[in-house]
């Protein structure tokens, strides 16, 4: 008994209050990183500035275009608001984890704004978790400047982490009028078929033209961290810092990227000649989709005139046909159906006398001439080639269930057309038939002439 007194005493004794240990000095050995103490009433953390001149380029583009095309980004949204590029707050961060629960904790949120000509990127980082409200509540401050988030993957993640911050904290954040931009659903939307990764630092490379050196990938971030909180050593997140920086200036550069794609709405503009056909394809559906159509409609020009005057070997045989289904499968949709024919009859040309298996060109031209000409020969003609095809698959490879019922299918739409082709025949053969009696009638009249007596012949 005595000895749980003991212990409880020393539970409630000074070493149950003892104060916090006390924050590494940020003096000379956070210069070393550009970086300083930020201090105000809320309390302190370390802060990281760096700005980028009026001439600064990244990649192949200078950040003060962004001032020019701004504008265009409104496209990203249904709101109608003008966007200002001194109005955009380019936000990114360096986590603990992946997760989204409330154990994951932004050490450093990097943000970037325009002034004037200038680009201003400021990186947050807190030395322990004891920092983290005054990091929050210098941020909330700063967010009323600003109408637009521009992120990369931070409307799902980034962001719902950073308001969680700020819950877990007994801080509110306002942001109901806080658009975001998130930049990756985008990039997807152009690239993911076109670049082996759609992460920001590979996006940058093949497509902004910048290329980082010995960068430090963003999945060391949490481990690089958790050496800094062991060894109190700032030069650790040397390369964190010049990472994240990286990735709030490549932000700006894409938005650049973005806003010159949904710019120049004209029927003159020309598609650059050395875009690959899947990359044109989906720009042409992207630029459909944020409604600069007679935009759009050059880059699917561009692609069908390439389709259809390629020379045998110029383009990849694989790219080459699946770019021919995917422009005559959106040509159809949007009811052009003269250009969505001529590249099914294209594709058939050039795979008519391989053994390829695929059908879908002959029954979309079956279909087209049953339902829309209405010319129930051509229409029996492809659905007799797709027909063939089947059987050849027959012979190929074991049929299954799937192959059954699409060989059912088309023995029904065979049989159909056929019937109509009879059906349609038949008034004409009445017709025809109805004329040659006829014709038999009136020469019978003719023939029945009046006969000539002996009598009247001698009057």
């Amino acid at each position: 008994m005595s000895g749980l007194r003991e212990r409880l005493g020393r539970l409630k004794g000074p070493a149950a209050q003892a104060a916090p240990p006390p924050l590494p000095v940020a003096d000379g050995e956070w210069a070393q990183l550009g970086a300083h103490i930020e201090t105000s009433s809320a309390g302190s953390f370390i802060m990281r500035r760096c700005t980028y001149g009026a001439h600064s380029v990244h990649g192949k583009y200078r950040l003060r275009e962004l001032a020019e095309v701004a504008q265009q980004l409104s496209g990203f949204h249904d709101r109608d608001e003008v966007v200002q590029h001194e109005a955009l707050l380019f936000f990114d961060t360096e986590t603990t984890g992946l997760g989204v629960g409330a154990g994951n904790v932004p050490f450093m949120v990097g943000i970037g704004f325009y002034t004037a000509e200038s680009f201003t990127v400021e990186q947050l980082f807190i030395r322990n978790p004891a920092e983290e409200q005054a990091m929050l509540v210098y941020l909330q401050e700063l967010l009323s400047r600003f109408t637009h988030i521009v992120s990369y993957n931070g409307r799902t993640f980034d962001w719902p982490i950073l308001k969680n911050r700020y819950v877990l904290n007994r801080l509110k954040l306002d942001d109901a009028k806080l658009l975001q931009l998130d930049l990756l659903y985008s990039s997807r939307s152009l690239w993911r078929n076109t670049l082996t990764s759609c992460r920001l630092s590979k996006v940058e490379e093949s497509r902004l033209g910048f290329e980082r050196v010995d960068d430090v990938p963003g999945s060391m971030a949490p481990t690089l961290y958790f050496q800094y909180l062991a060894e109190k050593n700032p030069a650790i997140l040397q390369g964190v810092f010049v990472h994240n920086e990286h990735d709030i200036v490549t932000l700006a550069a894409l938005a650049i990227h973005f806003g010159k794609l949904l710019s120049d709405d004209t029927p003159a503009f020309i598609p650059e000649p050395e875009l690959e056909l899947e990359e044109l394809f989906r720009t042409g559906q992207w630029l459909d989709k944020m409604k600069r159509q007679r935009k759009s409609e050059s880059y699917f020009s561009e692609l069908f005139t390439r389709l259809m005057n390629d020379q045998e070997g110029e383009i990849s045989s694989m790219d080459y046909e699946h770019a021919i289904l995917q422009l005559a499968a959106f040509y159809k949709k949007r009811a052009n159906y003269s250009r969505a024919v001529d590249l099914w009859k294209r594709w058939i040309a050039i795979k008519h006398a391989s053994i390829a298996l695929q059908i879908d060109p002959y029954l979309e031209l079956a279909m087209f001439y049953e339902h829309r000409e209405r010319n129930w020969e051509q229409a029996i003609f492809y659905a007799e080639e797709a027909w063939a095809k089947l059987w050849r698959r027959r012979s190929l490879q074991r049929a299954d269930k799937k192959q059954h019922e699409v060989e059912e299918a088309l023995e029904k739409r065979i049989r159909r057309l056929k019937d109509k082709l009879r059906k349609s025949e038949t008034p004409v053969r009445k017709s025809t038939a109805l004329a040659v009696q006829a014709n038999q009638r009136a020469a019978s009249k003719t023939r029945r002439m009046k006969p000539i007596y002996v009598s009247e012949g001698l009057i």
